[in-house]
């Protein structure tokens, strides 16, 4: 931020920030980390459903979270009736919604971060109404919005294809590594925390369908055979629809040895993990960019990713590619990079690369040059 730049007053949906810290949680809060250093200027009044969670960095002097209502309420309620109001009171000049939908009756500016379009390319994975409903307020706060956040380029691609009178609104603004977990634990305190023994695979993220978890157990069940230790830790919560029973197919497959289901961990356990790991794995058929794995390879642990995008586009050069959906290959590139040690070093070197050509200060930068566009 130049000196000469007046300062925001910038409102945001912080929903993102309480419950379980997926994704989008963090990224917003390596956001607010990154705006609140040094001598912030700018104001942030973070609103949330129900009372804000204990967090230091709402704790900042110009963070001011704002609590609309004793416990969360329904999606609509919050953004349509109960949010205009605060905003309005709080002399707001910006809004940030960090997460697909705007509330649709603010008369400010409004940007809107959009991490994927999967309501629209993927419906499947989600139940017939809310995907319909996703859908109709995403398109709809897009057109309201005065600029549009892409997190990659497929994913700009994506909104300028579909919402091409909108086009000259998107920008592509990467997303960064890492900022909001702990340091890299010693990897044999790690495992030993983890009881880890042989070789180790890790996969992260909220399951959907599209994510190819039992593709994955499959692969998982052939190379049990060449690597009688292995385990793989599978951590995200399952939200697949149809919900995919996974532990019934860990026990058909005869995984359990070898298969934890760890659902949603905090970020101290998911720092253990990427310690612990020999190589992680990702193997989505549409992904908006794919945090997880930047995050894993910027801690030099090396990568196995589906071709597709944007996890192709964004970890080819680092990663080994394959397939998502041909589990004989998912296991031949396991495979591979458990037994060779020099490629898991290259690969690992690679992702390191890679992962520090991005940063969250930069993501910082652009989004408040975003936010400072919008409200000119």
């Amino acid at each position: 931020m130049d000196a000469s730049d007046p300062p925001l007053v910038v409102g945001i949906d912080a929903r993102e920030l309480g419950g379980k810290r997926t994704g989008t949680g963090r990224y917003l809060r390596s956001l607010l980390l990154h705006w609140t250093r040094g001598g912030a200027r700018d104001r942030f009044f973070v609103y949330f459903d129900g009372p804000p969670p204990a967090d230091p960095v709402l704790d900042h002097p110009s963070v001011r979270p704002r609590a609309l209502g004793d416990r969360p309420g329904p999606r609509l309620a919050f953004e349509e009736v109960r949010l205009p109001p605060a905003v309005r009171a709080d002399g707001i000049g910006v809004f940030f919604s960090p997460a697909y939908t705007c509330p649709l009756r603010l008369g400010i500016p409004r940007v809107t971060a959009v991490h994927d379009l999967a309501y629209f390319s993927f419906p499947q994975d989600f139940g017939v109404l809310h995907a319909w409903l996703r859908r109709v307020r995403v398109a709809l706060g897009l057109r309201l919005s005065r600029r549009i956040l892409a997190c990659s380029e497929f994913t700009r691609r994506e909104i300028t294809s579909r919402f091409p009178a909108l086009a000259e609104r998107v920008v592509h603004v990467p997303l960064g590594p890492d900022d909001d977990l702990p340091p890299p634990p010693p990897r044999e305190d790690a495992r030993r925390r983890l009881g880890v023994a042989g070789p180790s695979l890790i996969t992260v993220g909220s399951i959907f369908n599209r994510r190819c978890i039992p593709e994955l157990l499959r692969a998982t069940a052939r190379l049990r055979r060449r690597h009688p230790r292995l385990l793989l830790d599978v951590v995200g919560d399952n939200r697949t629809n149809p919900l995919l029973d996974l532990a019934a197919l860990v026990r058909r497959l005869d995984l359990e040895a070898h298969v934890r289901l760890s659902g949603f961990v905090e970020e101290a356990a998911l720092a253990d993990r990427y310690a612990a790991a020999d190589g992680a794995v990702f193997l989505s058929e549409y992904e908006g960019f794919g945090l997880p794995a930047l995050e894993a390879a910027s801690r030099g642990v090396p990568l196995v990713v589906s071709r597709r995008p944007a996890l192709g586009e964004i970890f080819g050069d680092a990663a080994l590619l394959v397939d998502p959906r041909n589990e004989g290959a998912i296991a031949d590139a396991l495979d591979r990079l458990l037994t060779d040690a020099a490629l898991r070093r290259e690969r690992a070197e690679r992702g390191r690369a890679l992962a520090s050509r991005y940063s969250w200060s930069r993501t910082a930068a652009l989004t408040r040059a975003a936010l400072a566009a919008a409200a000119s």
